[in-house]
């Protein structure tokens, strides 16, 4: 009851702060399985999906959250299971393989999962290359797809700002993607690599970014050494 409460609250306030313009939340099924996939550019994605969806979206999130001392700690670990975060050790290892089968439990128990399949933030507002956990998780299940377009929340909250703005974004939800002629098949990496790449041009359509057509993490890496040359 009151993570329903709370949930609800925080949407409202979400609205009125924020003045979201969201749109294609009905392509959600009202029942059963679903993943929505989305880009990354801010630390309040999962958050704003999550309260902009009637029905709770389980996001991996990093275990310390929920597990913190305090009030200040408390509250926080309160905020996040409100929002639907699962936590997990997330050590790019054992804690990687560990999400994933985190997430297809969830997702088999017929529940929301939401996942960025770009794997970071975008370090300058593009949309970058998918990892291919979003294919494995679609072609283990044969849930359905929901492809998310997120525009202006690096705005809202820019890498290193903790208090989010309230600035105007966007959220536009598309229709779901079947790629139940592959379930089963999420041994073939070269289908992986092409379930997900068909769910990150969706995601570039809602969106209207640019795509990059490598990872993000490869294009942060590049801008560091170029950093440390030219110091």
């Amino acid at each position: 009851m009151f993570r329903r409460f709370l949930r609800a609250f925080l949407s409202l306030v979400m609205r009125v702060a924020f003045r979201p313009r969201i749109t294609g939340v009905h392509h959600i099924p009202a029942e059963g399985p679903c993943i929505i996939a989305a880009n990354h550019l801010s630390f309040s994605d999962h958050v704003f999906i999550s309260l902009a969806v009637s029905r709770p979206v389980c996001f991996i999130g990093k275990a310390e959250r929920l597990t913190g001392k305090g009030v200040k700690g408390r509250l926080s670990a309160a905020f996040f299971r409100a929002i639907g975060i699962v936590p997990v050790e997330r050590d790019g290892g054992p804690g990687g393989v560990a999400a994933l089968g985190l997430a297809r439990e969830v997702i088999e128990d017929g529940q929301v999962f939401g996942i960025h399949p770009e794997g970071t933030r975008s370090p300058d507002g593009r949309l970058y290359r998918g990892r291919t956990g979003v294919g494995w998780l679609a072609m283990a299940t044969g849930a359905p797809v929901v492809p998310c377009g997120i525009v202006g929340t690096d705005r809202v909250q820019p890498l290193g700002r903790m208090v989010p703005k309230p600035v105007r974004f966007d959220l536009h939800f598309g229709a779901p993607l079947s790629f139940a002629e592959y379930h089963g098949k999420e041994g073939e990496a070269r289908l992986r690599r092409s379930v997900t790449d068909t769910v990150m041009k969706e995601i570039e359509r809602l969106s209207g970014l640019e795509y990059v057509p490598r990872f993000a993490t490869m294009h942060k890496d590049a801008a560091a050494k170029e950093k440390e040359t030219a110091a």
